[in-house]
């Protein structure tokens, strides 16, 4: 089940964003910025099983317009992405290769490039946000969609 993430949702989302780049970029946007910001919607894929034990699938984070994906064996919840893009469709969505490729499927008018380092999310008013580098931890292989045009 796909829902919005609240602050009891912290310790979870740490522990599953930790192993990749992309997930500590979506951690570190969260800790800079919090659950209840304006700009930023965290929506996490989590399943519960019959011993209440959580299970997290994927985690979505929504920043003014872009979309920063982390879905662990591939599991991308194309359906609700479906559902997202019905309303609004973001300027840039990135994170791991094989998650944004499912999500070209669906946008298919986007150009698509790579980097090693995370790329620059457009911001407030065209300002750029760069998360500061500690030590290489959103270095890895990025995968970028960007609408044409878009920062």
């Amino acid at each position: 089940m796909i829902r919005e993430c609240r602050e009891e949702d912290r310790e979870i989302l740490s522990a599953y964003l930790s192993e990749e780049p992309y997930g500590r970029a979506i951690m570190a946007l969260v800790e800079k910025y919090g659950f209840d910001s304006p700009f930023q919607t965290v929506y996490v894929d989590m399943a519960v099983n019959g011993e209440n034990e959580k299970h997290v699938d994927g985690v979505y984070l929504w920043f003014y317009h872009s979309l920063i994906l982390s879905c662990r064996q591939n599991q991308v919840a194309i359906d609700f992405l479906e559902q997202m893009f019905g309303i609004v469709t973001p300027d840039i969505i990135t994170g791991r290769k094989d998650n944004v490729n499912i999500v070209s499927w669906l946008l298919t008018d986007y150009l698509s490039e790579t980097a090693e380092e995370m790329p620059l999310i457009p911001g407030d008013g065209g300002k750029t946000e760069q998360l500061e580098e500690d030590g290489g931890r959103f270095r890895g292989e990025w995968h970028v969609l960007r609408k044409e045009g878009a920062v």
